[in-house]
């Protein structure tokens, strides 16, 4: 499909999961590649460390299990900030959100089928991912991956950038968040989309709409 075909579609999904939504909003621009399977697998061991240690998981655990999966270089350097500081319940709570970052990405690697924008993420998530408390090597983890045609992974991208669109909207206007999920799921979802289709650093990722 073309950006056209791609727009119309996602206008009519938009409109059935309940948001207002903007004929007029621009397309993307062209999608020429994708980030390769390596890069969206270190960035879902550092998104799932970050994660991690914003329900209590020990930093310094967390970082040496980072250097000994080769993940550590991977990491944003907002996530190196955090890592190596005390962190209050508000820097906790705004990571934790990123687990809809790590739903998003593992669908993109085929983790699960399940990128439903009804919904939010599926607690079955923690069992797809290395588990950082039993100490889990990564190797099993990379190899049961497969990177997603980059058609589905714009076809995504276009839907969560319509539906980012409608909740600024709402946000705008003093009106109730529209859809079935709150705002921060569908903005962390398309921070890592747009991550996928871009060659922007994590912590430079731009959710404009």
């Amino acid at each position: 499909m073309n950006m056209q075909e791609i727009r119309e579609t996602n206008l009519k999904v938009a409109k059935g999961l309940g948001y207002p939504v903007n004929e007029r909003l621009p397309f993307m621009d062209e999608v020429n590649q994708l980030r390769s399977l390596a890069d969206a697998a270190e960035r879902l061991l550092c998104l799932n460390a970050v994660v991690a240690c914003s329900y209590g998981f020990p930093k310094d655990k967390a970082i040496k299990w980072l250097i000994r999966e080769g993940a550590f270089d991977h990491l944003a350097q907002s996530e190196q900030d955090y890592l190596y500081s005390s962190s209050n319940g508000a820097t906790n709570a705004q990571k934790q959100w990123q687990v809809e970052s790590i739903w998003a990405l593992a669908w993109c690697v085929g983790c699960h089928d399940d990128l439903d924008f009804a919904d939010s993420c599926s607690d079955s998530l923690i069992q797809m991912l290395p588990n950082l408390a039993k100490d889990v090597t990564t190797e099993a983890f990379k190899m049961g991956l497969k990177l997603r045609a980059k058609s589905e992974i714009v076809l995504k991208a276009d839907l969560v950038y319509c539906l980012h669109w409608a909740v600024r909207n709402a946000e705008i206007n003093g009106q109730r968040t529209p859809g079935k999920v709150p705002a921060n799921v569908v903005a962390e979802r398309r921070r890592a989309l747009e991550w996928m289709i871009s060659q922007d650093d994590w912590d430079e990722v731009t959710l404009d709409t």
